[in-house]
């Protein structure tokens, strides 16, 4: 999946949780913790491909220089795309949550994006080994009824679909924090 598509997948996944947490909840998330997980998702749905030279993290930040020199001889879809990152990234949020809540509740939208990436990379025609190095079988043999080809028709058709789901989270968000 190409990287716009990951981040307004992930954005508009994760402003739907909040949503729709606030309203079965009948609790507002106070809007700074919305607009932390906000960004660290968008920041996670990109973070697992730091291991392609074409990533839009390698790109436009510092990620380029990492890739050079540490990521240029590393598989794609290897380390970075397994649950091990996810589990990581949420033992750390754990760990900070009582003495520096809001850098927890950053690092936790950083592995909610992570997870979205790896689950959404997971439909896509190439394979993606979850518990890498461990491989146990082949995954490719199992394909889903759905999947699609990065930067094909069906791409292209989640990615305008996401986008229609992150336009309406984001006038749901615009009424639950600045109108109700």
């Amino acid at each position: 999946m190409l990287g716009k598509t990951h981040l307004v997948s992930s954005e508009a996944i994760s402003l739907t949780a909040v949503n729709y947490y606030s309203q079965t909840n009948h609790v507002t998330v106070p809007l700074v913790i919305t607009t932390i997980i906000f960004a660290s998702v968008g920041f996670g749905s990109l973070l697992p491909d730091v291991d392609s030279r074409n990533s839009e993290l390698n790109k436009t930040t510092i990620f380029g220089l990492f890739y050079k020199h540490f990521f240029i001889n590393v598989k794609h879809r290897g380390f970075t795309h397994t649950l091990w990152n996810v589990f990581l990234f949420m033992y750390i949020s754990l760990l900070l949550e009582s003495n520096h809540f809001y850098i927890a509740v950053c690092i936790f939208g950083i592995s909610i994006g992570i997870l979205i990436h790896i689950i959404e990379d997971g439909f896509s025609a190439n394979k993606v080994d979850i518990w890498y190095p461990f491989v146990l079988k082949n995954t490719n043999k199992h394909r889903h009824f759905f999947h699609y080809k990065v930067g094909g028709f069906m791409e292209k058709s989640m990615y305008v679909l996401f986008w229609v789901l992150l336009v309406t989270s984001l006038k749901n968000a615009y009424l639950i924090y600045f109108v109700l």
